[in-house]
């Protein structure tokens, strides 16, 4: 500190209230600037401040007559009011032994005269003061010009206060907000180079929004409350809990304090479900952890990554992780291909469809295909539909690609029905397909405004579909069979198999997942179930298909147990309209199928 003024007894905590309470912040502030420029006016100085005095700088969150932003704390005459949180009136401080030899008395800005009233806070902590300074100097100012000194740093005060309680606090909580939690990670790296951040995810948004609706707002505000108390008992002393979500908490620590030990302290106690008006509520936690070094990318999304890795934890259950830039780059690709989807469905050169034929078991035709939606994307190029179609069935983007397929299907049928090709075209299908009437309403249109045979159309559903509707998928698929369309539960052995719930679909085929077939040549027990499945299949009236053939003992095990018909890579790999059409032409299907 050179010469400068000694450390208040009450530093740390002082510090911890300059922390709180003024952030740098790069925006002018209208309410500050008009402050001191009244200020400056009324006492007829040339230079007014209003400093912040931190560890080891003061900072000026506006001023007049001054172009410095800040200046190091040694040689500051504001750090002397945070000894008593007094007014400091220096009338000449050449003279003044204190400052005598100050840098900013010998130099720029030439400092003869000061007067600074403190910004004190309603626990007694000063921040720094309202400051008015003249290059010659001053005879002592009178009663009331000390005390209007007085009121304008009340007035920083209290606007101090209000920006903090607009834009720093997490109202319901009171606990401070993301904004807060992002400076001060910047300022946690410039006064110590290195720090971890938290950010421990609760409860999921769906799980929040469950207990809304069942419970009411003020019930999960209650919640969050007892959550972030119980939160608060588990960390280390002075450290500062953040809420930096509806449903995520943060905070940050020195890099040398153990994550391990304070993720499993976290996670132990929330174990227990959370009380909230006497009903137990089981948490589903997950903690990210994300140490930073100073030399980090300064326009780096911290948060974005630690966020990310507790949802890495939760969803892997793992408890907690540390950011790992594999998952992050895959939630990026993500992200990419969600905001890419809406031009693919418009661009209609993105999206394709490809064929994938089924062969008759009994009498070796081909009349039956699967439509498979292909997307090529500019940037990325190949992109398989296990992954993005996940993705777009979590957003509104879902219906829309289903009705692009549809689309494509009937224009498919429209020419072959122009150049006589004769087959039944099979289309996936989801539950935003089928969780209103559009999609079957749409459909029907379509094959009654280009005179197509609803029986050249098939729709595959997978049985997970009816979790989240039942009665209304059942009822738009009862619509489709009324007029012919066939309809097929598709990965069947691997959802709910449940066969007093299958009689009541209105569907007339069942797909053996290919997870069942893929093991016939080696495992007897999937021998032993996918021969009983055909066997129960076909005497409850359903046609049978396996998926997933791709050896010719398996295709033999399959026409031996009596199964329908079968669709996989020894058949034919999916292919597009022409090559499908060659490949019928040719019929190489028929030798696999033997007499």
């Amino acid at each position: 500190m050179g010469n400068g003024a000694p450390l208040p007894s009450n530093e740390t905590q002082r510090l911890a209230e300059v922390a709180r309470f003024c952030t740098v912040d790069s925006e002018q502030d209208e309410v500050f600037d008009k402050i001191v420029a009244m200020t400056s006016a009324y006492f007829n100085v040339p230079i007014t401040l209003i400093s912040i005095v931190e560890e080891h700088r003061q900072w000026f969150r506006a001023r007049v007559g001054l172009e410095a932003t800040q200046t190091p704390r040694e040689v500051s005459f504001c750090a002397y009011t945070t000894l008593d949180n007094l007014m400091l009136e220096v009338l000449d401080a050449t003279l003044d032994p204190r400052f005598k030899d100050n840098a900013l008395v010998t130099g720029a800005p030439h400092i003869c005269y000061y007067a600074g009233a403190p910004l004190i806070t309603a626990d007694g902590f000063t921040l720094g003061t309202l400051c008015i300074i003249d290059r010659v100097p001053r005879a002592p100012m009178s009663e009331r010009d000390a005390a209007m000194l007085k009121n304008f740093a009340e007035l920083v005060m209290m606007h101090i206060g209000g920006v903090r309680s607009r834009n720093f606090v997490d109202q319901p909580t009171g606990l401070f907000n993301r904004q807060r939690f992002e400076e001060d990670i910047r300022q946690a790296l410039q006064l110590n180079g290195a720090c971890q951040i938290y950010a421990v995810d609760v409860i999921s948004p769906a799980f929040l929004n469950d207990i809304v609706k069942a419970l009411g707002y003020s019930f999960a505000a209650e919640l969050i409350q007892a959550i972030k108390s119980r939160l608060q008992t588990l960390l280390p002393q002075d450290c500062l809990l953040y809420k930096i979500s509806p449903t995520r908490f943060g905070f940050i620590l020195n890099d040398g304090q153990p994550a391990a030990q304070i993720c499993a302290r976290i996670l132990y106690h929330f174990k227990h479900p959370v009380q909230c008006q006497g009903i137990p509520i089981p948490m589903q936690v997950g903690i990210g952890v994300l140490p930073l070094l100073e030399s980090e990318e300064p326009g780096r999304d911290w948060l974005r990554l630690v966020i990310s890795a507790a949802d890495e934890a939760r969803d892997r259950q793992l408890g907690w992780s540390l950011y790992e830039p594999q998952f992050d780059a895959a939630q990026r690709r993500a992200l990419m291909l969600l905001s890419s989807l809406p031009e693919a469905i418009d661009a209609d050169t993105q999206f394709s469809l490809v064929y994938q034929p089924k062969i008759n078991l009994s009498s070796g035709c081909s009349d039956c295909v699967e439509a498979l939606l292909r997307w090529h994307h500019p940037l990325l190029g190949s992109i398989s539909p296990a992954e993005f179609i996940p993705l777009a069935e979590k957003t509104a983007l879902m219906p829309a690609i289903g009705l692009w397929v549809l689309n494509a299907i009937v224009q498919q049928a429209i020419a072959w029905k122009a150049r006589g090709v004769c087959l039944r075209i099979a289309m996936n299908i989801t539950v935003s397909d089928l969780e209103n009437a559009g999609f079957v309403d749409a459909m029907l249109h379509e094959i009654r405004i280009h005179d197509l045979d609803p029986e050249d159309f098939e729709l595959e559903f997978t049985e997970s579909m009816l979790i989240t509707k039942p009665e209304e998928v059942i009822r738009q698929l009862q619509r489709v069979r009324q007029r012919g369309i066939e309809v097929a539960v598709d990965d069947f052995g691997t959802g709910y198999s449940n066969w007093a719930y299958l009689k009541e679909l209105p569907a007339n085929t069942v797909k053996l997942d290919q997870s069942l077939i893929s093991g016939l040549s080696t495992n007897q027990n999937d021998k032993h179930l996918v021969r009983t499945l055909i066997g129960l299949a076909k005497g409850l009236g359903y046609c049978v298909v396996a998926e997933g053939v791709e050896n010719q003992e398996t295709l033999d095990l399959l026409i031996q147990w009596g199964c329908s018909q079968a669709q996989g890579y020894l058949i034919a790999r999916p292919m597009s309209p022409a090559a499908l059409e060659d490949w019928i032409e040719q019929g190489r299907y028929t030798a696999l199928v033997k007499p």
